[in-house]
Protein backbone atom coordinates (compact mmCIF):
# COMPACT_ATOMS: atom_id res chain seq x y z
CA UNK A 1 0.00 0.00 0.00
CA UNK A 2 2.74 2.48 0.99
CA UNK A 3 4.86 1.61 -2.07
CA UNK A 4 1.89 2.15 -4.42
CA UNK A 5 1.15 5.49 -2.77
CA UNK A 6 4.76 6.70 -3.34
CA UNK A 7 4.69 5.49 -6.94
CA UNK A 8 1.53 7.55 -7.62
CA UNK A 9 3.10 10.62 -5.99
CA UNK A 10 6.23 10.22 -8.12
CA UNK A 11 4.25 9.98 -11.33
CA UNK A 12 2.24 13.14 -10.46
CA UNK A 13 5.49 15.02 -9.65
CA UNK A 14 7.01 14.08 -13.00
CA UNK A 15 3.84 15.19 -14.83
CA UNK A 16 3.86 18.60 -13.03
CA UNK A 17 7.54 19.08 -13.93
CA UNK A 18 6.91 18.31 -17.62
CA UNK A 19 3.90 20.65 -17.71
CA UNK A 20 5.96 23.51 -16.16
CA UNK A 21 8.71 23.05 -18.75
CA UNK A 22 6.16 23.25 -21.58
CA UNK A 23 4.53 26.42 -20.23
CA UNK A 24 7.55 28.46 -19.14
CA UNK A 25 10.55 26.98 -20.81
CA UNK A 26 10.14 28.87 -24.16
CA UNK A 27 10.31 32.35 -22.54
CA UNK A 28 13.22 31.71 -20.24
CA UNK A 29 15.57 30.80 -23.06
CA UNK A 30 14.61 32.48 -26.39
CA UNK A 31 16.28 31.04 -29.43
CA UNK A 32 18.60 33.02 -31.70
CA UNK A 33 16.28 32.50 -34.66
CA UNK A 34 13.34 34.13 -32.87
CA UNK A 35 15.44 37.22 -31.98
CA UNK A 36 16.57 37.57 -35.58
CA UNK A 37 12.97 37.30 -36.80
CA UNK A 38 11.81 40.12 -34.54
CA UNK A 39 14.83 42.24 -35.53
CA UNK A 40 14.12 41.64 -39.20
CA UNK A 41 10.55 42.86 -38.78
CA UNK A 42 11.30 46.07 -36.87
CA UNK A 43 14.60 47.35 -38.22
CA UNK A 44 13.65 47.86 -41.89
CA UNK A 45 10.48 49.71 -40.87
CA UNK A 46 12.33 52.20 -38.64
CA UNK A 47 14.87 52.82 -41.39
CA UNK A 48 12.32 53.41 -44.14
CA UNK A 49 9.98 55.86 -42.37
CA UNK A 50 12.91 58.05 -41.33
CA UNK A 51 14.74 60.27 -43.86
CA UNK A 52 17.32 58.51 -46.03
CA UNK A 53 20.59 58.37 -44.05
CA UNK A 54 23.63 60.18 -45.39
CA UNK A 55 21.59 62.47 -47.65
CA UNK A 56 20.95 65.42 -45.31
CA UNK A 57 19.35 67.64 -46.23
CA UNK A 58 17.22 65.48 -48.50
CA UNK A 59 16.52 67.32 -51.76
CA UNK A 60 12.85 67.08 -52.69
CA UNK A 61 11.63 68.45 -56.01
CA UNK A 62 8.17 70.02 -55.51
CA UNK A 63 5.87 71.45 -58.16
CA UNK A 64 2.30 72.79 -57.94
CA UNK A 65 -0.36 73.20 -60.61
CA UNK A 66 -3.71 74.94 -60.29
CA UNK A 67 -6.47 73.03 -62.06
CA UNK A 68 -9.65 74.91 -61.18
CA UNK A 69 -10.96 77.55 -58.78
CA UNK A 70 -14.48 76.72 -57.68
CA UNK A 71 -15.45 79.63 -55.46
CA UNK A 72 -14.07 82.85 -53.98
CA UNK A 73 -15.80 83.82 -50.73
CA UNK A 74 -15.02 87.47 -50.07
CA UNK A 75 -16.99 87.52 -46.82
CA UNK A 76 -15.06 84.61 -45.29
CA UNK A 77 -11.86 85.51 -47.17
CA UNK A 78 -11.39 82.00 -48.53
CA UNK A 79 -11.21 80.33 -51.91
CA UNK A 80 -11.72 76.74 -53.02
CA UNK A 81 -9.23 75.26 -55.44
CA UNK A 82 -8.51 71.96 -57.10
CA UNK A 83 -4.79 71.56 -57.62
CA UNK A 84 -2.08 69.07 -58.50
CA UNK A 85 0.91 68.35 -56.27
CA UNK A 86 4.05 66.68 -57.59
CA UNK A 87 7.13 65.67 -55.57
CA UNK A 88 10.10 63.37 -56.16
CA UNK A 89 13.27 62.38 -54.31
CA UNK A 90 15.84 59.57 -54.06
CA UNK A 91 15.88 56.90 -51.38
CA UNK A 92 18.66 54.33 -51.75
CA UNK A 93 16.94 51.94 -49.33
CA UNK A 94 14.20 51.31 -51.92
CA UNK A 95 16.56 50.08 -54.66
CA UNK A 96 15.46 46.71 -56.09
CA UNK A 97 16.50 44.30 -58.82
CA UNK A 98 14.22 44.72 -61.88
CA UNK A 99 14.80 41.12 -62.96
CA UNK A 100 13.74 39.74 -59.60
CA UNK A 101 10.77 42.14 -59.28
CA UNK A 102 9.75 41.64 -62.90
CA UNK A 103 9.37 45.41 -63.47
CA UNK A 104 11.41 48.61 -63.52
CA UNK A 105 8.79 50.70 -61.71
CA UNK A 106 6.49 49.80 -58.84
CA UNK A 107 3.21 51.73 -58.93
CA UNK A 108 0.84 52.18 -55.98
CA UNK A 109 -2.43 54.11 -56.07
CA UNK A 110 -5.18 55.24 -53.72
CA UNK A 111 -5.34 53.66 -50.28
CA UNK A 112 -2.48 51.31 -51.13
CA UNK A 113 -0.20 54.30 -51.70
CA UNK A 114 -1.37 55.87 -48.43
CA UNK A 115 -0.55 52.69 -46.49
CA UNK A 116 2.86 52.48 -48.13
CA UNK A 117 3.64 56.03 -47.01
CA UNK A 118 2.55 55.20 -43.48
CA UNK A 119 4.57 52.03 -43.03
CA UNK A 120 7.14 51.30 -45.72
CA UNK A 121 8.14 54.41 -47.68
CA UNK A 122 9.50 57.64 -46.23
CA UNK A 123 8.11 60.90 -47.60
CA UNK A 124 8.38 64.56 -46.50
CA UNK A 125 4.79 64.58 -45.18
CA UNK A 126 3.62 67.51 -47.31
CA UNK A 127 0.79 69.67 -45.94
CA UNK A 128 -1.16 72.60 -47.37
CA UNK A 129 -0.61 75.65 -45.17
CA UNK A 130 -3.59 77.90 -44.28
CA UNK A 131 -6.10 75.24 -45.31
CA UNK A 132 -9.50 75.52 -43.65
CA UNK A 133 -10.00 71.93 -42.59
CA UNK A 134 -8.24 68.94 -44.09
CA UNK A 135 -7.71 68.82 -47.83
CA UNK A 136 -9.69 66.28 -49.82
CA UNK A 137 -7.25 63.98 -51.62
CA UNK A 138 -9.01 63.02 -54.83
CA UNK A 139 -6.28 60.80 -56.25
CA UNK A 140 -2.82 59.66 -55.10
CA UNK A 141 -0.12 57.82 -57.04
CA UNK A 142 3.19 56.62 -55.64
CA UNK A 143 5.89 55.20 -57.97
CA UNK A 144 9.25 53.70 -57.03
CA UNK A 145 11.93 53.19 -59.68
CA UNK A 146 14.44 50.36 -59.43
CA UNK A 147 17.19 52.92 -58.62
CA UNK A 148 15.31 54.31 -55.60
CA UNK A 149 13.75 57.32 -57.36
CA UNK A 150 10.39 58.01 -55.67
CA UNK A 151 7.59 60.05 -57.28
CA UNK A 152 4.52 61.26 -55.41
CA UNK A 153 1.57 62.82 -57.24
CA UNK A 154 -1.67 64.05 -55.70
CA UNK A 155 -4.79 65.77 -57.00
CA UNK A 156 -6.62 67.48 -54.17
CA UNK A 157 -9.40 69.90 -53.30
CA UNK A 158 -8.90 72.42 -50.49
CA UNK A 159 -10.50 75.49 -48.95
CA UNK A 160 -7.72 78.06 -48.42
CA UNK A 161 -7.79 81.11 -46.17
CA UNK A 162 -6.69 84.16 -48.12
CA UNK A 163 -6.50 87.75 -46.82
CA UNK A 164 -8.13 90.14 -49.30
CA UNK A 165 -7.54 93.88 -49.57
CA UNK A 166 -10.48 95.80 -51.04
CA UNK A 167 -9.20 99.38 -51.10
CA UNK A 168 -9.70 99.57 -54.87
CA UNK A 169 -13.05 97.73 -54.99
CA UNK A 170 -14.67 97.31 -57.54
CA UNK A 171 -11.48 97.82 -59.55
CA UNK A 172 -9.43 95.61 -57.26
CA UNK A 173 -7.01 92.80 -57.97
CA UNK A 174 -5.74 90.11 -55.62
CA UNK A 175 -3.05 87.50 -55.35
CA UNK A 176 -4.43 84.11 -54.39
CA UNK A 177 -1.85 81.70 -53.06
CA UNK A 178 -1.42 78.46 -51.19
CA UNK A 179 1.75 77.00 -49.74
CA UNK A 180 2.96 73.44 -49.35
CA UNK A 181 5.51 72.65 -46.63
CA UNK A 182 6.79 69.59 -44.76
CA UNK A 183 4.80 69.01 -41.60
CA UNK A 184 7.75 68.09 -39.40
CA UNK A 185 11.12 68.32 -41.15
CA UNK A 186 13.12 71.55 -40.99
CA UNK A 187 15.35 72.77 -43.81
CA UNK A 188 18.35 71.05 -42.19
CA UNK A 189 16.62 67.72 -42.92
CA UNK A 190 14.53 68.41 -46.04
CA UNK A 191 15.11 71.12 -48.63
CA UNK A 192 12.84 71.90 -51.58
CA UNK A 193 14.00 72.53 -55.12
CA UNK A 194 11.60 73.88 -57.72
CA UNK A 195 10.90 73.94 -61.45
CA UNK A 196 12.77 77.20 -61.91
CA UNK A 197 15.97 75.20 -61.43
CA UNK A 198 15.20 73.14 -64.54
CA UNK A 199 12.83 75.08 -66.83
CA UNK A 200 13.12 78.39 -68.62
CA UNK A 201 10.66 81.21 -67.96
CA UNK A 202 8.89 80.62 -71.29
CA UNK A 203 8.48 76.91 -70.58
CA UNK A 204 7.18 77.70 -67.12
CA UNK A 205 4.48 80.07 -68.40
CA UNK A 206 3.24 77.38 -70.78
CA UNK A 207 3.08 74.83 -67.98
CA UNK A 208 1.08 77.07 -65.66
CA UNK A 209 -1.75 78.10 -67.97
CA UNK A 210 -4.66 77.78 -65.53
CA UNK A 211 -7.90 77.32 -67.44
CA UNK A 212 -10.45 79.18 -65.30
CA UNK A 213 -13.08 81.68 -66.37
CA UNK A 214 -15.84 83.45 -64.48
CA UNK A 215 -18.18 86.39 -64.94
CA UNK A 216 -16.47 88.43 -62.21
CA UNK A 217 -12.80 87.49 -62.18
CA UNK A 218 -9.98 87.35 -64.71
CA UNK A 219 -6.69 85.49 -64.20
CA UNK A 220 -3.69 87.72 -64.90
CA UNK A 221 -0.80 85.33 -64.18
CA UNK A 222 0.10 82.06 -62.46
CA UNK A 223 3.53 81.41 -60.97
CA UNK A 224 5.21 79.10 -58.49
CA UNK A 225 7.99 79.95 -56.10
CA UNK A 226 10.14 77.67 -53.98
CA UNK A 227 11.80 78.94 -50.81
CA UNK A 228 14.54 76.58 -49.59
CA UNK A 229 14.09 77.94 -46.08
CA UNK A 230 16.17 81.12 -46.02
CA UNK A 231 13.50 83.15 -44.22
CA UNK A 232 11.91 80.35 -42.19
CA UNK A 233 13.07 77.04 -40.74
CA UNK A 234 11.02 75.08 -43.28
CA UNK A 235 11.26 74.85 -47.05
CA UNK A 236 8.08 75.92 -48.84
CA UNK A 237 6.59 75.80 -52.32
CA UNK A 238 3.90 78.38 -53.14
CA UNK A 239 1.53 78.76 -56.08
CA UNK A 240 0.59 82.40 -56.80
CA UNK A 241 -2.51 83.24 -58.86
CA UNK A 242 -3.04 86.92 -59.67
CA UNK A 243 -6.68 87.78 -60.41
CA UNK A 244 -8.46 91.05 -61.22
CA UNK A 245 -12.13 91.85 -60.84
CA UNK A 246 -14.24 92.56 -63.91
CA UNK A 247 -16.03 95.78 -62.81
CA UNK A 248 -18.69 95.90 -65.52
CA UNK A 249 -21.43 94.67 -63.16
CA UNK A 250 -20.74 97.39 -60.60
CA UNK A 251 -20.35 100.06 -63.26
CA UNK A 252 -23.71 99.31 -64.87
CA UNK A 253 -25.66 98.40 -61.73
CA UNK A 254 -24.18 100.69 -59.06
CA UNK A 255 -21.98 103.52 -60.33
CA UNK A 256 -24.11 104.72 -63.27
CA UNK A 257 -27.41 104.50 -61.29
CA UNK A 258 -25.72 106.31 -58.39
CA UNK A 259 -24.67 109.20 -60.66
CA UNK A 260 -28.15 109.38 -62.18
CA UNK A 261 -29.84 109.42 -58.76
CA UNK A 262 -27.67 112.33 -57.62
CA UNK A 263 -28.28 114.11 -60.94
CA UNK A 264 -32.05 113.74 -60.48
CA UNK A 265 -31.76 115.55 -57.14
CA UNK A 266 -30.52 118.62 -59.00
CA UNK A 267 -33.98 119.07 -60.49
CA UNK A 268 -34.80 121.19 -57.42
CA UNK A 269 -32.66 123.98 -58.85
CA UNK A 270 -35.31 124.46 -61.55
CA UNK A 271 -38.23 124.40 -59.10
CA UNK A 272 -39.58 127.91 -58.42
CA UNK A 273 -40.57 128.80 -54.85
CA UNK A 274 -43.35 130.90 -56.29
CA UNK A 275 -45.19 127.77 -57.39
CA UNK A 276 -44.30 125.32 -54.58
CA UNK A 277 -43.20 125.14 -50.97
CA UNK A 278 -39.82 124.28 -49.43
CA UNK A 279 -41.13 120.82 -48.50
CA UNK A 280 -41.63 119.99 -52.17
CA UNK A 281 -37.99 120.68 -52.98
CA UNK A 282 -36.72 118.87 -49.89
CA UNK A 283 -38.80 115.78 -50.66
CA UNK A 284 -36.90 115.34 -53.92
CA UNK A 285 -33.53 115.67 -52.18
CA UNK A 286 -34.40 113.30 -49.33
CA UNK A 287 -35.78 110.71 -51.74
CA UNK A 288 -32.39 110.70 -53.47
CA UNK A 289 -30.63 110.35 -50.13
CA UNK A 290 -32.71 107.30 -49.18
CA UNK A 291 -32.05 105.70 -52.57
CA UNK A 292 -28.29 106.13 -52.13
CA UNK A 293 -28.56 104.59 -48.65
CA UNK A 294 -30.16 101.51 -50.24
CA UNK A 295 -27.25 101.26 -52.68
CA UNK A 296 -24.83 101.50 -49.79
CA UNK A 297 -26.44 98.54 -48.01
CA UNK A 298 -26.39 96.41 -51.16
CA UNK A 299 -22.69 96.96 -51.85
CA UNK A 300 -21.70 96.54 -48.18
CA UNK A 301 -23.36 93.10 -48.06
CA UNK A 302 -20.90 91.76 -50.62
CA UNK A 303 -17.81 92.51 -48.54
CA UNK A 304 -16.66 91.78 -44.99
CA UNK A 305 -16.74 94.54 -42.39
CA UNK A 306 -13.71 96.56 -43.34
CA UNK A 307 -11.82 99.09 -41.18
CA UNK A 308 -11.15 101.21 -44.27
CA UNK A 309 -13.09 102.64 -47.20
CA UNK A 310 -13.08 101.20 -50.70
CA UNK A 311 -13.24 103.26 -53.89
CA UNK A 312 -16.97 102.62 -54.11
CA UNK A 313 -17.41 103.63 -50.46
CA UNK A 314 -15.68 106.95 -51.17
CA UNK A 315 -17.91 107.51 -54.20
CA UNK A 316 -21.04 106.88 -52.13
CA UNK A 317 -19.78 109.08 -49.29
CA UNK A 318 -19.06 111.86 -51.78
CA UNK A 319 -22.59 111.44 -53.15
CA UNK A 320 -23.93 111.88 -49.59
CA UNK A 321 -21.97 115.13 -49.29
CA UNK A 322 -23.33 116.50 -52.58
CA UNK A 323 -26.90 115.58 -51.62
CA UNK A 324 -26.44 117.22 -48.23
CA UNK A 325 -25.16 120.39 -49.89
CA UNK A 326 -28.19 120.40 -52.19
CA UNK A 327 -30.46 120.25 -49.13
CA UNK A 328 -28.58 123.21 -47.62
CA UNK A 329 -28.97 125.09 -50.89
CA UNK A 330 -32.73 124.55 -50.70
CA UNK A 331 -32.85 125.95 -47.17
CA UNK A 332 -30.63 128.89 -48.09
CA UNK A 333 -32.77 129.68 -51.14
CA UNK A 334 -35.95 129.56 -49.04
CA UNK A 335 -34.48 131.95 -46.48
CA UNK A 336 -33.56 134.37 -49.26
CA UNK A 337 -37.00 134.03 -50.85
CA UNK A 338 -38.62 136.27 -48.23
CA UNK A 339 -35.98 138.95 -48.75
CA UNK A 340 -35.22 139.01 -52.46
CA UNK A 341 -36.77 136.76 -55.10
CA UNK A 342 -34.15 137.75 -57.67
CA UNK A 343 -31.40 136.52 -55.33
CA UNK A 344 -33.05 133.09 -55.20
CA UNK A 345 -32.96 132.79 -58.97
CA UNK A 346 -29.29 133.76 -59.01
CA UNK A 347 -28.41 131.10 -56.40
CA UNK A 348 -30.32 128.43 -58.36
CA UNK A 349 -28.63 129.39 -61.64
CA UNK A 350 -25.18 129.04 -60.05
CA UNK A 351 -26.15 125.71 -58.46
CA UNK A 352 -27.35 124.34 -61.81
CA UNK A 353 -23.79 124.22 -63.21
CA UNK A 354 -21.72 124.26 -60.00
CA UNK A 355 -23.15 121.07 -58.47
CA UNK A 356 -22.75 118.88 -61.62
CA UNK A 357 -19.25 120.22 -62.24
CA UNK A 358 -18.05 119.59 -58.67
CA UNK A 359 -19.71 116.19 -58.46
CA UNK A 360 -18.44 114.84 -61.76
CA UNK A 361 -14.92 116.19 -61.16
CA UNK A 362 -14.80 114.69 -57.68
CA UNK A 363 -16.25 111.39 -58.87
CA UNK A 364 -13.61 111.06 -61.60
CA UNK A 365 -10.82 111.89 -59.16
CA UNK A 366 -12.05 109.21 -56.74
CA UNK A 367 -12.26 106.54 -59.46
CA UNK A 368 -8.89 107.33 -61.04
CA UNK A 369 -6.59 108.46 -58.22
CA UNK A 370 -7.84 106.14 -55.49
Amino acid sequence: MNSARWIRRGVLLVLFLLLGMLLFGGETAPSASSVQAVHAQTEPLSNVISPPPGQFPVEVYVDLYGLNIFRIDEQEETFEIEAFLYADWFDDRLVFDPEVAGTDIKVFQGETAVEMLKTEVWWPDLEVVDSRGSRDRLHITLTIDYDGFVTYTERFHANIWQPFFFEEFPFDYHELSFTVAPFFYENTEVIFIGPEDFATEIEREEQLDLDWTTNEWLIESVQTSVDPGEEFDFSTSTLFIEISRLPQFYISNVIIPLVLIVAISWAVFWMDFGNMHLADRLSVSFTSVLTVVAFDFVTASNLPRLPYQTVLDRAITFSYIILTLSVLENVLAYLQYKKNEAEIQRIDRVARWLFPLVYLAGFVIILILF
